[in-house]
């Protein structure tokens, strides 16, 4: 199983590249039509813009999609700004009604704090969330980019039923501990960025200057580019013995990865999206698994 990410469908030129609407829409169709079931957004993404995309694709195929979207981070007052944290009771519950009425939905699915407010006690956020289920204006609540500790301090005072978390082969952290403390703790694991801001699609090459939200990710820098495109060939090799793209066998290692319930994978373009799709429903060799973690140990790097 995949979710469909949607960051990029909200957000700006200077983010992720020019964006039309009307090719986000038809994404967002072709990812139902092909059994995608989790649509991912959240308010930051666009400053509403990604939300009220969603609910104009998913009219009159609700039963067939679970929404899940954020509070938590409030829309900057200039470009220069990072956006403010704040997980108070009364801007969740402001947030959740704003969220509700872009997406044109009566119940979200599943709601997420986006990122920890240290300036707010962990009772007051979760006593708003649970009041939000008691009223039946979500179904389930979810934490996002939350240490092992902060998770703990949040399920003394209410039920935690999903953890969003990077992870990807240039990130495996989490399975030191986020994904074993999911499955100890019987919480969904919905990890993001597989595709790595789509460095592991196989689309960048050396001397690429990526620009936009790129060009700041140290992945992209330097010598540790240069790795990572190493690390790109060797599974491009791989790939090819399966007789697909090395984005559907990243998607792919990462979808099968023990701990995880599903990655969400972006996409601006209907293309991309079958091309997502397709990383899932097939296995690779337990050869070829050894093989992907030598490369990316660094022990079996393409020269």
């Amino acid at each position: 199983m995949v979710a469909l990410g949607t960051w990029a469908m909200g957000g700006t030129v200077e983010t992720w590249g020019y964006v039309d609407d009307r090719e986000s829409i038809a994404a967002i169709h072709q990812a139902v039509d092909l059994g995608v079931n989790l649509i991912d957004t959240a308010p930051i993404y666009g400053l509403g813009h990604s939300e009220e995309i969603v609910g104009k694709a998913i009219r009159g195929r609700r039963h067939e999609v679970l929404v899940a979207t954020k509070c938590g981070l409030l829309f900057p007052r200039s470009k220069d700004q990072f956006p403010p944290r704040c997980l108070s009771r009364e801007s969740i519950f402001r947030e959740c009604e704003q969220s509700l009425r872009r997406l044109r939905l009566d119940v979200i699915d599943l709601y997420l704090c986006h990122w920890p407010d240290p300036q707010t006690p962990i009772r007051e956020t979760m006593d708003a969330l649970m009041l939000l289920l008691h009223q039946q204006k979500i179904r389930a609540i979810g934490l996002s980019n939350f240490s092992c500790e902060e998770i703990r301090a949040a399920r003394e005072f209410g039920s935690v039923h999903c953890l969003q978390l990077p992870f990807s082969m240039l990130q495996r952290r989490a399975a030191d501990d986020m994904l074993p403390f999911c499955a100890e703790n019987k919480m969904a694991a919905i990890t993001y960025g597989p595709l790595s801001r789509g460095l592991l699609t196989g689309k960048f090459h050396l001397g690429d200057r990526p620009g936009g939200i790129r060009a700041r990710d140290p992945d992209f820098l330097g010598e540790r580019f240069r790795r990572n495109l190493r690390i790109v060939d060797g599974l491009k090799e791989i790939a090819v013995g399966y007789a697909k793209t090395v984005a559907q066998l990243v998607i792919h290692w990462t979808a099968t990865y023990p701990g995880v319930t599903a990655p969400i994978v972006g996409a601006k373009r209907s293309s991309q999206v079958v091309e997502n799709v397709g990383g899932v429903g097939w296995t690779i060799t337990d050869e070829d698994r050894a093989r992907i973690d030598r490369l990316l140990e660094g022990t079996d790097v393409v020269p």
